[in-house]
């Protein structure tokens, strides 16, 4: 037997005791007042058993009527408690369904729409959370959020990443995953003033370091309670161009610097008197006119680089060229560098070869290629320039068999103010480090594709597609 049968049964003999003892009191007035009332009624004549069973029986009929309302009341508490235990569990539960004239019906309405409400608030709040989820799983700043006991409560994939960490999905203290000092002292210092502070971080990665910006976050909530939020930024890409502006103004600033100072101190020689010397004039004439190229070249690259990045597809001449004659005007234009480095440059593309382009910018494109390609040659060596043709894209190819290019820094020849160290072998050297972002910006406004092959010490081979029909990029 239940604890609410046990329960119903301990009511219903209190009933029945109480009513058993009403009633046999009511018999007993009754009978008072009967004998009183009629004097000629002796007490022979009063049944007094017949008088005390129809008392049991009332009272029998009483605890019945009183045991059925009783059981039909526990049955609605049970369903009205099993439907709330339900909702409170977060399940699913059965609408109940009473007569209107049930005195549970009123109840009965308000705790059905009380649990339609709750799951319509539940449905709410678990598409909310898993909206939240996807959108913080899926930003590209690191996210970790600590409580106020200084455990971790959450923390995104980028989090992961950056720190490169395997973050416990249950609550623990954050010093178990974060081991970056510098980190650490940003987020107890956040603790200890409970202010927000930022901070550029560097950390040691494999394989190579990530500069990350980290925002510690001091965010208050009720009843004195509070919470950490630590959200990282990577900005190496952005730090990395940074150093490479900078280092390209420092280079720049030595490339102005040494013509100049060449041309200036030759210049104050000669109107000092050397100009009265023919072999002297003549000798430092050259050097003047050596150095006057290089800062031609220098601002050359700048102008390129400023133009071909400002430049819209608007004001291209596009025409039809004659591409052997234009590769071997280029050519012919690097002359003494081609005696100078001794390399041997060969026009293999067929005579009478049309192509739909941009003249200037082409000719651009292949007189940087084939620079390159001598000034980081072997004595003897040899740059060839040829082209290829599909259904609807025609290739050129210029390639040289000299110091070619290591594969760590292939991917980033094409960035603009970039220079390899010049001390390690099989690496690019000296220049301002504009050569092939040029070669690359024009090749996007042509609406082409550069692609590099490169073996250190077996030479370099870049592959220019372009399309045969010349259309503007257009921007979505």
């Amino acid at each position: 037997m239940s604890s609410t049968q046990k329960r119903m049964v301990n009511r219903t003999l209190r009933f029945f005791l109480t009513s058993l003892i009403g009633n046999v009191l009511m018999a007993f007035l009754v009978l008072k007042a009967v004998q009183k009332g009629q004097h000629s009624f002796s007490a022979q004549e009063i049944n007094y058993f017949l008088l005390f069973a129809i008392t049991i029986f009332v009272t029998a009929i009483e605890v019945v009527v009183y045991y059925s309302n009783l059981r039909q009341t526990q049955l609605r508490q049970d369903a009205l408690n099993e439907k709330l235990q339900e909702v409170l569990k977060g399940k699913k539960a059965s609408q109940i369904v009473l007569p209107t004239d049930d005195p549970f019906y009123e109840l009965t309405m308000t705790v059905n729409k009380i649990e339609s409400h709750d799951r319509h608030q539940i449905h709410n709040l678990t598409n909310q959370g898993n909206e939240l989820k996807a959108i913080v799983n899926n930003l590209p700043v690191g996210v970790l959020v600590i409580n106020r006991h200084r455990e971790v409560q959450l923390a995104n994939p980028a989090t992961v990443d950056l720190l490169q960490l395997q973050i416990k999905t249950d609550p623990h203290p954050y010093t178990m995953d974060i081991k970056e000092g510098k980190l650490q002292a940003l987020i107890e210092r956040t603790f200890e003033t409970k202010r927000d502070h930022h901070r550029t971080i560097h950390l040691k990665r494999e394989p190579s370091e990530k500069v990350v910006e980290a925002s510690v976050v001091y965010n208050k909530q009720v009843h004195h309670r509070f919470e950490v939020i630590v959200l990282l930024y990577d900005i190496t890409e952005a730090w990395t161009v940074e150093q490479m502006q900078l280092n390209f103004v420092s280079n720049a600033s030595h490339e102005l610097r040494t013509p100049i100072t060449a041309i200036s101190g030759f210049a104050e020689t000669l109107m000092n008197g050397a100009k009265d010397d023919p072999d002297k004039l003549d000798e430092f004439l050259r050097i003047i006119q050596k150095e006057s190229r290089k800062l031609v070249h220098l601002s050359e690259d700048i102008l390129s680089i400023s133009r071909t990045q400002s430049d819209d597809q608007q004001s291209l001449k596009i025409e039809d060229c004659d591409l052997a004659a234009l590769s071997q005007e280029e050519i012919n234009v690097l002359h003494r560098g081609v005696q100078l480095h001794q390399v041997q440059v060969s026009n293999q593309i067929p005579e009478g070869t049309k192509v739909q382009t941009d003249a200037e910018q082409l000719g651009q494109i292949i007189k940087n290629l084939v620079a390159n390609g001598i000034r980081y040659n072997r004595p003897q060596g040899k740059v060839t320039i040829s082209y290829q043709e599909t259904h609807n894209r025609w290739k050129l190819i210029v390639q040289d068999d000299g110091i070619g290019i290591a594969p760590e820094n292939q991917h980033k020849v094409f960035e603009r103010f970039y220079r390899v160290n010049s001390n390690r072998p099989g690496e690019l050297v000296s220049g301002t480090g504009l050569g092939l972002p040029i070669v690359a910006e024009s090749v996007k406004n042509l609406g082409g594709e550069i692609r590099l092959n490169s073996e250190p010490g077996k030479g370099s081979q870049f592959i220019l597609t372009f399309p045969k029909v010349w259309q503007p990029i257009t921007e979505f």
